[in-house]
């Protein structure tokens, strides 16, 4: 395989996240979600966003080499968002208004170019409601690998969005997320995507599909201080094929998640920990637009957070391998964006079990351990089993901070020697108010 080199900038530190923000700036998003579920683990309410305006300006870069390696919770960073070079990010509050931007200049393969790596605009009523057009990233399941349904891996997509307050029926607390975007045209097939080689002849043929809508909703609800069950759905529907002409409508693909959360504090005292909390979701990727749970993937994990330490731990099935046939137009690419997976940042029909730490560093300095070992059938592009390492650093200087995140992959092909490949980002922020 060809190798890539390629780099991002890393810039903006999103202002509301305080000391406990542990990934570079533009996985600023991704270490919200982070914290959320850490957080949730420990019991402890939603941080709301700072109302106080805020500006940093920054440099760095990241960049992948060799076979695909995803940067989990990386928002994009190495395939789908390349580039040396610098950024901006700001944000702006005004009543029940705020804005934010992350703007990029990158110098990637001899050109320049600007790329609007996050955004949103947005409105809050006093009761609860929100609604947005935004590119920010978010996470549909709790899985450490990104969620099931969505993940903040990739690189985020515009969208509009909109969440309810929390009603209060006799049973529990429920509230409903909805959005629809509209991905890129001409995306590429995924390497670690089945098929890969049907999928290209597909292409070549002119069967691809472009700019296809993707739409979802999500409703979740909390029963007493210990449990919280969600159930949601995501289409992609829509677009042109090469000729311009309309999807057919048997192109359309759904998938679905069921997943239910549950805080343990028995099992967090008896660790001397600050909370501990267990998941279980089944998703659901058939290869058609049906609402269905059968033939699910099936993930267990457990969270456990100390005073300045937290371990995850997960077990997540492959899902059925379905047949591949094209005979019209088709998502080539599947769920997935400038060859990141929306799902989980390993694909669905890999078997995965993962290790997560977040740990203190010297000189106050906060880190991340995750270690993963993948296993798949035996004509899976990224091999039959591979062992992925990642790790993040970061610390804060006088003027801002610095960090950088590195991943490696290390694929295990049954017919040839093994095959590695890389993914990292690194910043230097500075924030100006």
């Amino acid at each position: 395989m060809t190798c890539r080199r390629s780099g991002v900038i890393t810039v903006g530190l999103a202002f509301g996240l305080g000391l406990s923000a542990q990934a570079p700036m533009l996985q600023d998003g991704a270490a919200t979600l982070r914290k959320a579920r850490l957080d949730w683990t420990v019991g402890d309410p939603p941080l709301s966003p700072s109302s106080m305006p805020s500006f940093e300006v920054g440099w760095g870069g990241a960049g992948s080499d060799g076979a695909y390696a995803p940067l989990v919770d990386g928002e994009g960073l190495g395939h789908g968002t390349r580039g040396w070079g610098l950024g901006l990010q700001g944000r702006y509050v005004s009543g029940g208004w705020s804005f934010s931007t992350t703007l990029l200049g990158l110098r990637d393969h001899g050109s320049t170019k600007g790329i609007l790596q996050r955004a949103a605009l947005a409105y809050q009523t006093e009761s609860g409601w929100r609604v947005a057009l935004e590119q920010t990233p978010f996470a549909w399941g709790a899985g450490l690998n990104g969620g099931d349904l969505l993940s903040d891996g990739t690189r985020p997509f515009p969208r509009l969005s909109l969440s309810t307050p929390e009603a209060l029926p006799l049973l529990g607390r429920w509230q409903l997320e909805a959005f629809t975007g509209r991905l890129e045209r001409n995306p590429p097939i995924p390497e670690w995507i089945s098929n890969r080689e049907a999928r290209s002849a597909a292409r070549a043929a002119g069967l691809d599909v472009q700019k296809p809508l993707l739409w979802g909703a999500l409703l979740r609800a909390t029963f007493g201080a210990f449990l919280e069950a969600s159930l949601g759905t995501v289409s992609m529907e829509g677009g042109q094929d090469a000729q311009g002409q309309p999807a057919p409508a048997e192109a359309a693909r759904t998938h679905a998640l069921a997943e239910v959360k549950v805080r343990v504090p028995g099992l967090a005292r008896f660790l001397q920990a600050r909370g501990a909390s267990l998941t279980v979701s089944r998703e659901a990727a058939p290869e058609s637009r049906a609402r269905t749970l059968a033939s699910a993937r099936t993930l267990g994990g457990l969270q456990l957070v100390w005073e300045g330490w937290d371990l995850g731990v997960e077990y997540a099935g492959a899902s059925p391998r379905p047949t591949f046939f094209v005979s019209q137009p088709a998502y080539l690419a599947g769920f997935s964006t400038r060859g990141d997976s929306l799902g989980s940042a390993f694909g669905g029909e890999t078997t995965t079990r993962t290790v997560e730490l977040g740990l203190p560093l010297v000189l106050e300095g906060r880190g991340r351990l995750k270690v993963v070992r993948t296993t798949a059938a035996l004509d899976y592009p990224s091999g039959t089993g591979a062992w992925f390492l990642q790790t993040e650093a970061q610390w804060w200087t006088p003027t801002g901070r610095f960090g950088a995140s590195i991943a490696s992959r290390r694929n295990e092909l049954p017919t040839s020697n093994a095959r590695w490949g890389w993914t990292f980002s690194v910043f230097q922020a500075f924030r100006v108010f």
